[in-house]
């Protein structure tokens, strides 16, 4: 993906990182990948949104099966969603579930089926909000965090 389409933020206004979350609630960057977003290079800020996107494709593969991807696109047009283009079409689920999950009770008129256990969408949100929350979380402190016995391994 071009950075020429992407020079938004994944900042969905919600930041946990000023009450000392390592990883925001909201968008699930790390602390100082938002700290930093206006100062990296857009190969940096591209690496942040690709993870962002493979982790959403990730959770949303075992969720649901896009049957119709022209109805996806033109659902989201037609209900004036915010969902951005530049996504693959399982991030668009994502983002259609978190933005109709009060107002819809089945995605059919999306081209969407729920392949999950979990049928009811404000749960169905619920879940994929908590997973992304602890893989983004898992990553950071794969990544970011040095072990507490790390100087023990050595």
């Amino acid at each position: 993906m071009s950075m020429a389409k992407r020079t938004r933020t994944p900042c969905v206004g919600i930041c946990s990182t000023t009450y000392g979350d390592d990883v925001c609630r909201g968008c699930k960057r790390f602390a100082q990948e938002i700290i930093n977003w206006n100062s990296f290079s857009p190969d940096e800020r591209e690496a942040v949104w690709l993870r962002l996107e493979k982790l959403k494709t990730q959770i949303m593969k075992s969720r649901v099966e896009i049957f119709d991807p022209s109805k996806l696109s033109d659902g989201i047009k037609e209900f004036q969603l915010r969902i951005h283009e530049d996504l693959n079409n399982l991030c668009k689920a994502f983002e259609l579930v978190k933005l109709t999950s009060k107002s819809f009770k089945d995605l059919s008129k999306f081209g969407v089926t729920i392949t999950s256990s979990i049928k009811d969408l404000e749960l169905l949100k619920e879940d994929i909000e908590k997973e992304l929350y602890e893989l983004s979380t898992a990553h950071h402190n794969r990544y970011f965090i040095e072990p507490k016995n790390y100087k023990e391994i050595k």
